[in-house]
C-alpha cells in the first residue's frame, strides 16, 4: 500500500457524513410546532417519495430515496443513500440511512442513522424529558450518552414546507437552527432563493427556484418547485443529486474518476522527505475561520510559515486542568463518544504500555510507538471509536489518530486531533494527526511514522468530527504555493 492510501478516510468519511444528513438539512429540529395545527404540513410529493440519482463529475455514483410516512399519530422522514466511489482506485460500496421519528405535534421523539462500508454504524436517539439519550455501535462495541438539552426537540421543517408556506419567491430568507445527529450538535443553517430559473428534469424543461444555503461553512445549491419537488442538488465535493425515476435512480456504474486525485492539491515545489522548514501563500479560502495560526504554525496575512518543533529532554509542564497561558483546557483530557479515554480497555492499555514511566515526552512516545507498531495500515471509511480500533487493530490515518488520542488522553497527556493536508509526491493529501501538549503543542504521526511530524504537515482545524466538518468548506479551493523550505 502506497502511503496515499492513508490520506482519503480523513476526506471521504467526513464527504459522507455530511451528505447523508440532506434529510436533517431540509427536515431539521429545534422549533416551536407551530406547524402542528396544519394538516398539509407536507407536500403530495413528498408522500410520493423522491428518487434522486448520485452524480461525480458526470458519472453516476448512487442515489437517495427520500419519503415520508404517516407512522401511528405521527409521522417518519426517512432518506437512503447507496453509492460507490472510485478511491484511490480502489471500488468502495457506501450505505446510509437516516429516519427521524415525530409525535403528532411535530416533535422529535427518536432518530436512527445508519453508515455502511468497511464497518457498520449504529447511532439511535431517543429524547427523554430534557435530555436526549443516543446511543452508538460499530463492529461491536457500543457507547452511551446523554445529552442534555436547552429547548425540548422539535423537527424543524426548515427548507421545503417553511419556505413554501407563505409563497416561495425570490429574495426569501431563512436563519434556522438543526440538529445533527452525526455530531450530536445544534448548527445554524442559512438558506436564501436567489432567483427562478428553467432547467432540464427528466428530459422535461422545469420551471424551479434555485436556493442557495451554508452549514457549517459548507456551501449547497437546491433546486426547489413550487410543489416541493427538488429537481437538482448541488452537495460537497462537486457531488450533484437529480430528481430521476426509481429505475433510473438504483442503476450504479463503476466510476473511474478518482476521488482523493481530484482533491489533492498540486504542490510547486518538491519537498524532502523530512522538512524540518516550510513557508507557503494560501489563497481561495478565508483564512479567518480556520486554526492556521498557533504552536509550530505562524500566519501572517497569506503566508503561513511552519516549523518543526525541537523537543527539549525536560520541557515545562504547566497544569493541564486548568487554563493556563495558552489556554488550554481540560478538553484534551476528556472522554468522548468516539474518544473513550476513560474506557476500561484503553486506560488498561495505557498503563500496560506506558507501564512506570513518569515523564510525558517518554509516555508520549512509548504510545507513538505502540500504536505505530501495531495497528495494521489499511484504508478505511467509518467512523472510528477509540475502542473498536484498539480491538481490530487495523486502519488509517483516522483510526491510528483516534486510538492515540484516547491512549494519550488516558495516561493523562493532554491530545488533540489535528485534520490538515500533509505532503507527497508533489501534492498535498487531507489527512489527520494528533498533537499533544508537554510544554508546547507538538504535531505527531503515528500513521506514518513521524515524532514529531515534519514541517509539511498544514494544520486546518482540530477538534471531534463536529469541528472536523469544517475542512469540507476548503476542498476545492485551497491553493498553496511554495515560498521556501529546508
Amino acid at each position: 500500500m502506497t502511503p496515499k492510501r492513508f490520506f482519503y478516510a480523513a476526506i471521504v468519511i467526513l464527504w459522507v457524513a455530511a451528505t447523508a444528513l440532506l434529510l436533517f438539512r431540509h427536515y431539521g429540529s429545534n422549533q416551536s410546532a407551530s406547524f402542528a395545527a396544519n394538516k398539509n404540513i407536507f407536500s403530495e410529493e413528498l408522500y410520493k417519495g423522491q428518487w434522486m440519482g448520485l452524480y461525480y463529475k458526470g458519472e453516476k455514483t448512487g442515489y437517495s430515496h427520500r419519503k415520508v410516512e404517516k407512522v401511528g399519530d405521527g409521522y417518519k422522514i426517512s432518506e437512503q443513500m447507496k453509492m460507490r466511489l472510485n478511491v484511490m482506485n480502489v471500488q468502495k460500496e457506501i450505505e446510509t440511512f437516516a429516519a427521524a421519528y415525530l409525535g403528532p405535534d411535530m416533535k422529535l421523539k427518536a432518530f436512527d442513522f445508519m453508515l455502511n462500508s468497511d464497518v457498520a454504524m449504529n447511532i439511535k436517539g431517543r429524547v427523554e424529558g430534557r435530555n436526549l439519550k443516543v446511543s452508538m455501535e460499530t463492529a461491536g462495541t457500543k457507547a452511551e450518552q446523554v445529552i442534555a438539552l436547552k429547548d425540548e426537540p422539535s423537527l424543524n421543517l426548515s427548507l421545503i414546507p417553511n419556505i413554501l408556506k407563505e409563497g416561495i419567491k425570490t429574495g426569501k430568507k431563512l436563519s434556522t437552527i438543526i440538529f445533527d445527529p452525526m455530531t450530536m450538535t445544534q448548527e445554524r443553517i442559512l438558506v436564501e432563493v436567489e432567483g427562478k430559473e428553467r432547467i432540464m428534469s427528466m428530459n422535461v424543461m422545469r420551471e424551479a427556484f434555485r436556493l442557495r444555503g451554508s452549514f457549517k461553512g459548507i456551501k449547497f445549491s437546491v433546486w426547489l418547485t413550487e410543489k416541493g419537488e427538488v429537481l437538482r442538488e448541488e452537495s460537497p465535493l462537486g457531488f450533484v443529486l437529480i430528481k430521476e425515476t426509481e429505475a433510473d435512480a438504483i442503476q450504479i456504474g463503476n466510476p473511474s474518476v478518482d476521488l482523493i486525485a481530484q482533491v489533492a492539491v498540486p504542490f510547486n515545489l518538491k519537498l524532502p522527505p523530512d522538512t524540518k522548514y516550510l513557508r507557503v501563500k494560501l489563497s481561495g479560502i478565508n483564512l479567518k475561520v480556520l486554526e492556521l495560526d498557533g504552536g509550530r504554525q505562524n500566519l501572517k496575512g497569506n503566508v503561513l510559515e511552519i516549523k518543526k518543533e525541537e523537543i527539549t529532554s525536560n520541557p515545562p509542564t504547566p497544569p493541564f486542568t486548568k487554563k493556563g497561558k495558552g489556554g488550554l483546557l481540560e478538553e484534551y483530557l476528556k472522554d468522548t463518544m468516539f474518544i473513550q479515554s476513560k474506557g476500561p480497555e484503553i486506560v488498561s492499555m495505557a498503563k500496560e504500555i506506558v507501564k512506570d514511566e513518569k515523564d510525558a515526552l517518554k509516555k508520549a512516545r512509548l504510545l507513538y510507538d505502540w500504536v505505530y507498531r501495531n495497528i495494521k495500515k489499511t484504508p478505511a471509511i467509518t467512523i472510528p471509536m477509540a475502542t473498536e480500533v484498539l480491538k481490530s487493530k487495523r486502519g488509517d490515518c483516522n483510526e491510528h489518530t483516534t486510538l492515540y488520542t484516547a491512549l494519550a488522553r488516558a495516561a493523562g497527556i493532554p491530545t488533540r486531533i489535528a485534520l490538515g493536508l500533509t505532503y507527497k509526491d508533489g501534492y498535498f493529501y487531507y489527512h489527520a494527526w494528533p498533537e499533544i501538549f508537554i510544554g508546547q503543542w507538538i504535531a505527531i504521526d503515528p500513521t506514518l511514522g513521524q515524532f514529531p511530524a515534519d514541517a509539511a504537515h498544514i494544520r486546518i482545524t482540530t477538534g471531534d468530527i463536529d469541528k472536523q466538518m469544517q475542512i469540507l468548506s476548503v476542498i476545492g479551493k485551497i491553493k498553496i504555493e511554495g515560498l521556501e523550505y529546508r
